[in-house]
């Protein structure tokens, strides 16, 4: 059994050379694969993913720290990468990137039909109220509009 967990943290005679070498064998992935010429088109798709529920006075966050980490990804990146793993790569991103475009068009699904129900709960509680009060005056009738103008 401790041989298997070894095995998994790499060479069992390497010791701390071969952790050394793992970082490095992964650093020059990660720097591969930011080189890539999909690689913006997936970043783009996972911000895009992220905006679709993000309360609009955190999307600022979203941008800083998209900043953030393409200023210390040009920092980083080595002048000449070869790229050993052309064709896993190239596989590995594209189909990252048809998730990632799935998984923000079933966001947004989400969003609507639960923006759909929070305007027919709002119409609801408003009907109440009138029945309630005998006003009719429609207090959230512009705040629904709007929402459903929005979805």
């Amino acid at each position: 059994m401790e041989e298997e967990f070894m095995g998994m943290m790499g060479s069992t005679s390497g010791g701390i050379g071969s952790i050394g070498d793992k970082f490095s064998g992964e650093q020059q992935l990660r720097e591969e694969i930011a080189n890539h010429p999909l690689y913006e088109q997936v970043l783009a798709a996972h911000v895009s993913c992220l905006r679709v529920a993000t309360p609009i006075d955190q999307l600022p966050n979203i941008d800083a720290q998209l900043n953030q980490s393409r200023h210390i990804l040009q920092s980083s990146l080595l002048q000449h990468i070869t790229n050993n793993h052309p064709n896993e790569i190239d596989n590995f991103l594209a189909q990252y990137l048809l998730a990632l475009c799935s998984f923000k068009e079933q966001l947004q699904q989400h969003v609507r039909v639960h923006a759909v129900e929070a305007v027919n709960a709002c119409r609801q509680i408003e009907h109440d109220l009138q029945s309630l009060t005998g006003t009719l005056e429609s207090v959230y009738a512009n705040a629904c509009s709007i929402s459903q103008d929005n979805t």
